[in-house]
């Protein structure tokens, strides 16, 4: 008798361990999708971070640090309207030549290219956080190119990150930011 109640223990145990365990690989995969999600958010793109937190939360319905950001989230995106992003994605600047200009003549030059190429429907709103960061000095010669990636580069040029809002995108020092 001892011995057949040993067997049914281990045996039990180890249907427990294969079936009522979730899997190690799945909640690693449910957490490298938060983190994206997390570094979108941080990053400034609202979007994605959306769509990959949505999947998170559709996994975990109450895991809380995905229910905050998607609150944040959902204040910076009103529904039923484009983001700033989308907006922005959608200009095509067919030349920008910039040769030993400050940071902020170059977001001044950004907006006349864009009014421009857009018939003064596109005007971009830009705001450069750090006093230091205006007088920065960048080269660029870009052709063909959507203006978010334009501002990426000026940003990364002049030591700096993009951080899209609701009505502005925002550069902000690389040096000063404690966001990754």
């Amino acid at each position: 008798m001892k011995t057949r109640f040993k067997g049914w223990v281990i045996s039990a145990a180890v249907v427990l361990m294969t079936v009522g365990m979730p899997e190690a690989g799945a909640n690693d995969d449910l957490q490298a999708l938060f983190q994206m999600g997390r570094a979108a958010y941080y990053k400034g793109d609202m979007e994605m971070a959306y769509q990959l937190l949505k999947q998170v939360e559709a996994k975990q319905p109450n895991h809380y640090e995905t229910k905050v950001l998607l609150a944040q989230i959902r204040t910076h995106m009103k529904t039923g309207t484009g983001s700033l992003k989308k907006t922005y994605s959608g200009v095509t600047l067919a030349k920008i030549e910039f040769v030993d200009v400050s940071l902020e003549e170059a977001v001044e030059g950004l907006r006349g290219l864009c009014k421009t190429s857009t018939e003064g429907k596109v005007m971009p709103n830009i705001i450069i956080k750090d006093a230091e960061l205006k007088a920065k000095t960048l080269s660029l010669q870009l052709n063909n190119i959507p203006l978010t990636e334009a501002i990426e580069y000026i940003a990364r040029v002049a030591g700096a990150r993009a951080v899209y809002e609701q009505h502005a995108v925002m550069l902000v020092s690389l040096a000063g930011s404690g966001t990754p």
